[in-house]
């Protein structure tokens, strides 16, 4: 169906013999290619001599072109590079794609193929002057049967290495299929873009970062189409739906704009549809996901066929089957573009089978939107189930435009709380409250249970978002338990159900409190043995994370796993499935579980999901990895950009962890500035977090004000944390704390970490245990260790205060063999984080002054004692003294053991 804009006026055949200048290698030496693995490897099959060469496979719009461009750009001047292009009306032309060569050719060698194959040999042989000839066949599927076989038997013969690029392999020349069928021709399948591939082009074509949500969208709409990707990232910017912020490229609150170029390719190849498959292809637009056997009533099979083996259309494995397009922006536009008349005549045969086969109407929300488009009335029942669909889908508006299409909708309670929600969704929290208090002041006497239930949760969600109304919204509903009882259904199922619901809401509420010893206490009430349903679902992701705050980390991990499986296979609306995925990963993040996590964040971001369905820790995920992995250019790019996307919409109340880890990696980098400005405006945000995500924005804000220089105010925060979280039940976070405090050189701290890493499970906790051990001991070998395993789990902030701590220990204990060992470890870790400063500080905070570092670092370079005295504008005899310390502290004899012991310093340190 869409063929590839070659640039080729349509109906011509074109080739082309590209200059070496062109393709010679080293033509673009500085730009690393995104997909460069699968680059290389058709240069290195092209060069190795063996086979005929490679055929790229893949949709159109796949790349194709550009990985076979960049590949024979790397060729080199010992090739002679020539392309020929297919289309769709050469194809039907006696050597079509070959015109231009054959035109060079006397006429007398157009007689019969023999004499073309003769003639087209000596001619390029003749092009090559003894150079390899490279024969690139662009869209080899729209090659007549001449060019086919002429292509395959000068491949075959050896007289060129052939790469070609096609659709469908099924669909090209019999001549050239028998190559790869008989393994001459290299078959190399080109899929869509994957998320991370998507990432890194927009961010290698458009400079700077993209935010999470920004990429994501781009990725999910163009389906990981390259063409598709790169046209609506282009509109994107054109139109501000995509801005840039500092060099983040944000994602603002507009949806994704289906206008400009994209439009107009979708619309050109949707005019090369045969009639009867673009009547299939625009009722599924219009449509959204239609029965199979339906389809198949009103259309032709074939034509179905043919659209599903091009892969515009896919047929579901549910029971029953349904279809659909399988790009959403190719379904939006095509959609949007129907004329009315037509739609209205789709509408008709579509409705006209259902109401013979007794079928229901489509209840999907873009089945309902159409039957409004054509002026249909809906039931108020289809309305209101198409609304809460919208809802959960994260489309408010079109939920609002369905309850307004029924004015009998106004008097159902049902469909107010369906608006509100849209209300909520949108932002509109005072139209939201309007349409809740009548109902929740009694003026809706008619409620039912589970009715007046969601209205009172709402409200308390309202009340949640301002901290001069929070309080108010848990009174809410810890009073609603008492009145549900005397409700007057409340023994009914329905009763039932608004006891269940309530139940949730109220774990919910006691999580987002830190109430988590009343969360276990709940846990028989839970519907957590139940995880085939959505409400267990998400009850047993908040009983994970209870049991893991409270100490039980190895149980909780345990549980998470069934809860993630099971969610993969219930239903569930976007918000709830947004608070799990994000739920685990802080969980994953809190019990130092990094690689787990950057395993989950991974995979998970591969769904094709909307972004509304990971949630906003998906933003700062992999900065905070890259953070405690000591990476720390790569934790910036990864936390300003999603700091700068939360910014925009943060629904998750997650702007202050991120501006606390910007802070915290700054300080570790050496950007005291920046970490200045950042913790600065920690004390501006507005928005209540929940409990455990405030109490991570407080361990990195401490982590932060330590590096900036303020050690032992923060060892005195951390400390009072520590106890505070102990005393409440959370020994999780009260670990976290505790183990900082210690790491930082606090005695006491290091004497409490034992007993504290005893009441929790798991390998963070294993670790604090083995580095209060090591402290009391003294035993640098075995901080060493803990610091190795640190390390090896992804925590190199961790490794890095527990190698300091090793290499005062062995200071201490005179042990000069230990103490080289121990230099070194630090030193490594410490060169890992970048900064210019971390090397020399290590030295000031464990063992040296910072005179005694300076005149060290500066001796250990090789300058004189006095040349030091000079730029230091100190006495020599003042320099001898320093040295003296240090020799003595660091257990050393001259300047080569000093050179020795701290190698690696010196490059990053700051002098004068």
């Amino acid at each position: 169906m869409f063929q590839h804009d070659t640039g080729v006026p349509a109906g011509s055949g074109k080739t082309d013999v590209i200059p070496p200048a062109l393709h010679a290698a080293g033509g673009r030496p500085d730009k690393q290619q995104t997909r460069q693995h699968i680059i290389d490897d058709v240069v290195e099959t092209l060069t190795s001599g063996s086979g005929c060469g490679v055929v790229l496979v893949g949709e159109h719009g796949a790349g194709k072109s550009f990985i076979a461009q960049r590949a024979l750009e790397q060729l080199g001047e010992d090739y002679l590079v020539v392309q020929v292009r297919g289309s769709s009306i050469s194809s039907k032309l006696p050597y079509g794609a070959l015109s231009v060569l054959l035109n060079d050719l006397d006429s007398s060698h157009l007689e019969h193929p023999l004499m073309v194959l003769r003639g087209l040999t000596q001619l390029l042989h003749a092009k090559a002057q003894g150079r390899t000839i490279a024969l690139f066949v662009d869209n080899a599927h729209d090659l007549d049967d001449l060019s086919c076989m002429m292509v395959a038997q000068l491949s075959a013969g050896g007289h060129v290495t052939l790469l070609a690029a096609c659709v469908d392999l099924p669909h090209v020349g019999g001549d050239i299929m028998g190559l790869w069928k008989d393994d001459l021709l290299r078959r190399v399948d080109l899929e869509p873009f994957d998320f991370a591939e998507t990432a890194a082009t927009l961010n290698q074509e458009y400079g700077g970062q993209f935010s999470h949500a920004a990429a994501r969208a781009l990725w999910t709409a163009s389906g990981g189409n390259a063409l598709f990707l790169h046209s609506l990232a282009r509109e994107q910017i054109k139109l501000g739906a995509i801005a840039k912020q500092d060099g983040t490229w944000v994602l603002g609150r507009r949806p994704i704009s289906l206008t400009g170029e994209v439009r107009d390719v979708v619309k050109a190849r949707l005019n090369r549809l045969s009639p009867g498959q673009r009547d299939v292809f625009e009722l599924l637009a219009l449509a959204g996901a239609v029965p199979l056997q339906t389809l198949m009533s009103i259309f032709n099979p074939h034509d179905m066929d043919t659209l599903q083996e091009r892969g515009l259309i896919q047929v579901s494995h549910e029971h029953p089957p349904t279809v659909r397009v399988s790009n959403t922006v190719t379904a939006a536009i095509v959609g949007s573009v129907v004329p009315p008349g037509r739609s209205a005549e789709l509408r008709r045969r579509l409705t006209a089978v259902q109401e013979t086969a007794n079928s229901l109407e489509p209840g999907g929300p873009t089945g309902v939107a159409w039957a409004l488009d054509c002026g249909e009335q809906i039931s108020p029942e289809l309305a209101l189930a198409a609304a809460r669909r919208a809802n959960d889908s994260s489309d408010p508006a079109a939920a609002l435009r369905f309850l307004h299409a029924v004015e009998e909708l106004a008097e159902m309670p049902a469909a107010v709380i369906e608006a509100a929600r849209a209300h909520l969704g949108l932002g509109n929290d005072e139209a939201a409250r309007r349409l809740l208090h009548p109902l929740a002041s009694g003026q809706g006497a008619d409620l039912t249970a589970p009715e007046w239930v969601g209205v009172n949760i709402l409200l308390a969600e309202l009340e949640h978002r301002s901290p001069g109304t929070a309080p108010a919204a848990s009174g809410r509903v810890l009073d609603l338990r008492p009145s549900l009882a005397a409700w007057p259904d409340a023994d009914t199922d329905a009763g039932h159900r608004a006891a269940a619901q309530l139940r949730l809401a109220e774990a919910r509420l006691a999580v987002h409190e830190g109430r988590y010893t009343d969360v276990l206490a709940m846990r028989e009430d839970l519907d957590v043995a139940d995880l085939s349903t959505e409400s267990g679902v998400v009850a047993g992701g908040l009983l994970c994370e209870a049991m893991a705050v409270t100490g039980n980390v190895l149980g909780a991990t345990g549980l998470a796993k069934q809860v993630l499986s099971a969610a993969a296979a219930v239903p569930m609306t976007d918000r709830n499935l947004r608070e799990l995925r994000g739920r685990m990963l802080l969980l994953m993040l809190l019990s130092a579980r990094f690689k787990e996590a950057g395993e989950f964040l991974t995979l998970t971001s591969e769904v094709p999901d909307p972004h509304s369905r990971l949630g906003g820790m998906f933003e700062i995920g992999q900065g905070l990895i890259s953070l405690h992995a000591g990476r720390l250019e790569e934790a910036l790019h990864s936390l300003e950009a999603g700091l700068w996307q939360l910014r925009t919409n943060d629904r998750d109340a997650l702007t202050g962890i991120a501006t606390a880890a910007c802070a915290y990696a700054n300080g570790l980098h050496g950007n005291a500035d920046e970490a200045a400005v950042q913790l600065a405006e920690l004390s501006a945000l507005e928005h209540p977090a929940p409990w455990l995500t405030a109490r991570l924005t407080r361990y990195f804000e401490l982590g932060a004000t330590a590096e900036l220089g303020q050690r032992a105010a923060a060892i005195r925060a951390l400390a009072t944390e520590a106890d505070a979280d102990s005393e409440a039940g959370a020994v999780a976070t009260a670990l976290l704390f505790q183990s900082a405090a210690a790491r930082l050189g606090d005695r006491q701290a290091s004497q409490k970490l034992g007993g504290l890493a005893g009441s929790v499970t798991g390998q963070f906790a294993m670790l604090c245990l083995r580095l209060a051990n090591g402290v009391k001991d003294a035993a640098s070998e075995a901080l060493l260790t803990v610091a190795k395993d640190a390390d090896a789990a992804g925590d190199a902030v961790f490794a890095r205060d527990v190698a300091r701590k090793a290499v005062t220990c062995a200071n201490d204990a005179g042990n000069r063999i230990a103490l080289r060992v121990a230099q070194r470890t630090e030193h490594m870790l410490d060169e890992r984080f970048g900064g210019p400063r971390n090397g020399v500080q290590a030295l000031t905070s464990s063992i040296l002054t910072a005179r005694e570092c300076e005149v060290a670092v500066r001796a250990a370079a090789g300058t004189s004692n006095r040349k030091i005295a000079e730029q230091m504008q100190v006495s020599v005899r003042t320099v001898e003294g320093h040295l003296y310390q240090v020799y003595a502290k660091l257990h050393l004899a001259s300047r080569s053991e000093l050179k020795d012991a701290i190698a690696g310093t010196t490059g990053n340190a700051r002098i004068g």
